[in-house]
């Protein structure tokens, strides 16, 4: 594989990141078999004349990777065998008429196979041709497309015979040494490397390579080359110059900002800031096909709107302290936030987020009945996430998103869904530009794994309110954030009635609203009424089983990282005597 002049002797553009690790794999020689794999449906710079190009990966292997071999050729379930070039095409056919010859068939007349079974026992003469030919050119490449149509991922009991076949010839071709030595190289192309037989990727003779979603400076390079916009004066469309477009991207790959690019200018609009804070955050989304949500941080919005919780919002002022002031070499990669369900995780984290200006990523639940399709949302995600940084990646029910190393009946998916997250999460190179927040109401039910140091080693659990000060600041914040006035006669009355209640953030807020209902209903000017207020209090039952509010609270004790981050009543209490009480407490609700 060449990788410094082109035919017309003008310098080419080095290989970067995937590419390089690529040449560097190919050039070793010790591979006849690889999988390219991550951002495949993008496009990819190529040189033209002194201009660059953009094009599909196919073509940018064959004009930049290729461009010197004796053969290229493709294959995919759809259009059979095609090739690179017409003079290639009408090699192949001529070593076809002698193959015809000795084997007493028609090809040459009939064209190649186009099912891969029959298809294969012909490569495989034609790749060892120049073994009995000395004269034939060398240097073979085979690019299939949606091998995962071929060797899809399944159990071994699962398999068809024609896909237990397929993955048995390219295993044989992968570990062939005659392969090696005479230069033929096989490159298949899948969006998802987990759709493919676990066999072939575990096989040592196989080379992964992933393409990356790109980096700012291709993103940059992309923009400043004009092929997004055909070309159009970047003065005459928008509002940023080409790097401040580069760093707003990030997160999409070079195709989704041709398409944002090219609808406002081709609906005759300017690339403003809200256009392409909506454009970005509809590709995402659709990128990853809904199973997250995109968030830009929203301007004004700070720790000051979060009532109570001061020892959270100390450590996490810390954290955006170190993000604004770029010292974000000793953040942690993970920060895990327990507390009983309604005590105001999200909003916390959404206030923390924008404090450190930051744009946020929601996970969902992305699992899926359909073979493969879980791996595929996953690897999505991850990729966008890896390209966005900073970033912070929030993830509600952590619990149950994350799952566990044990999969009951799923063919191993949640072990391989776990193992990856595990694995991107505790990597230490993405400090800084990653802050993972797992949310749960069950930190208990959180793996192990993901508890250790580098993961979500730092635990900043919620409680209700405490004392009657922190009712009353909450009724006072949530008031304000409602437009809801609040006399000095009605806080009273919340110090005094309801400061000993352990309040959370959504209880306060669902006695708010209903008290300015029955104001307004009894058509009272003005605010709140005591009355009212005292009514709704009356009126008010917690639905939630106390007991098992019991068991979140003390999970999220259980497992607090520090216990500057409890409340006084815990900090010094025996944690064996906690757990026990937990232990009893998850006995009493699992019999209901």
């Amino acid at each position: 594989m060449s990788t410094d002049q082109i035919e017309t002797n003008t310098p080419r553009l080095p290989l970067r990141r995937w590419e390089l690790e690529f040449a560097r794999r190919w050039n070793g020689g010790s591979y006849s078999l690889f999988v390219l794999h991550g951002n495949i449906f993008d496009v990819f710079p190529v040189q033209n004349g002194s201009t660059v190009g953009y094009v599909p990966v196919r073509a940018f292997l064959a004009r930049r990777m290729f461009t010197d071999r004796a053969f290229l050729l493709f294959y995919d379930v759809a259009d059979g065998l095609t090739f690179g070039t017409a003079d290639m095409q009408k090699r192949f056919f001529d070593w076809l008429e002698i193959f015809d010859q000795v084997e007493n068939t028609n090809y040459r007349q009939t064209g190649p196979p186009r099912e891969f079974l029959k298809l294969a026992p012909l490569l495989r003469r034609f790749f060892l041709r120049a073994e009995e030919d000395k004269n034939a050119p060398r240097g073979v490449t085979l690019i299939i497309d949606f091998p995962e149509k071929i060797i899809p991922a399944a159990e071994e009991s699962g398999a068809s015979s024609d896909e237990r076949t397929a993955l048995v010839t390219l295993l044989k071709w992968a570990a062939s040494p005659e392969m090696r030595r005479e230069d033929v190289g096989v490159i298949l192309i899948t969006e998802s490397a987990a759709e493919l037989h676990a066999d072939l990727l575990q096989n040592p003779h196989v080379a992964q390579v992933r393409i990356d979603l790109p980096d700012s400076e291709e993103r940059l390079r992309f923009i400043e080359s004009g092929a997004a916009t055909n070309g159009a004066s970047l003065a005459e469309w928008s509002e940023f110059s080409a790097a401040d477009l580069a760093s707003r991207s990030a997160g999409l790959n070079l195709l989704r900002i041709q398409h944002l690019l090219a609808e406002a200018i081709r609906n005759g609009s300017r690339v403003t800031n809200e256009h392409v804070s909506a454009s970005k955050k509809r590709l995402i989304e659709e990128y990853c096909q809904g199973l997250v949500r995109f968030k830009d941080p929203r301007p004004g919005v700070s720790l000051d709107l979060v009532a109570t919780h001061e020892a959270a919002k100390k450590k996490l002022r810390e954290i955006a302290w170190l993000f604004k002031n770029g010292k974000t070499d000793v953040v942690e990669r993970g920060i895990l936030v327990p507390g009983r369900v309604g005590v105001g995780k999200s909003f916390l984290i959404d206030c923390f987020a924008s404090e450190c200006g930051l744009p946020v990523m929601e996970i969902g639940e992305f699992r899926s009945k359909w073979v493969g399709d879980t791996e595929r949302q996953q690897m999505r995600i991850l990729m966008t996430v890896r390209a966005l940084g900073p970033v912070i990646v929030v993830v509600d029910e952590a619990d149950a998103v994350f799952g566990s190393r044990e999969g009951d009946n799923d063919s191993g998916v949640s072990g391989r869904v776990f193992a990856a997250f595990a694995a991107h999460i505790g990597d230490s190179t993405l400090r800084g530009r990653e802050v993972w927040v797992a949310m749960t109401s069950r930190p208990d039910l959180l793996a192990i794994d993901m508890k250790r140091q580098g993961r979500f080693g730092l635990s900043l659990p919620l409680f209700p309110a405490q004392t009657p000060d922190d009712v009353a600041t909450l009724f006072s914040t949530l008031a304000r954030v409602k437009k809801i006035a609040l006399s000095e006669e009605v806080l009273a009355y919340v110090r005094a009635e309801l400061g000993e209640r352990p309040l959370t953030g959504s209880d306060v807020e669902a006695i708010l609203t209903r008290a300015k209902e029955r104001t307004v209903l009894a058509q009272h000017e003005g605010d709140v009424r005591l009355e009212d207020l005292q009514e709704a209090v009356t009126s008010f039952i917690d639905p939630l089983d106390p007991n098992l509010l019991a068991m979140q609270e003390l999970a999220a004790v259980l497992s607090s990282s520090d216990k500057r981050y409890l409340p006084e009543r815990y900090r010094d209490v025996d944690r064996g005597a906690l757990q026990e009480e937990f232990a009893r407490l998850k006995m009493l609700t699992a019999r209901r």
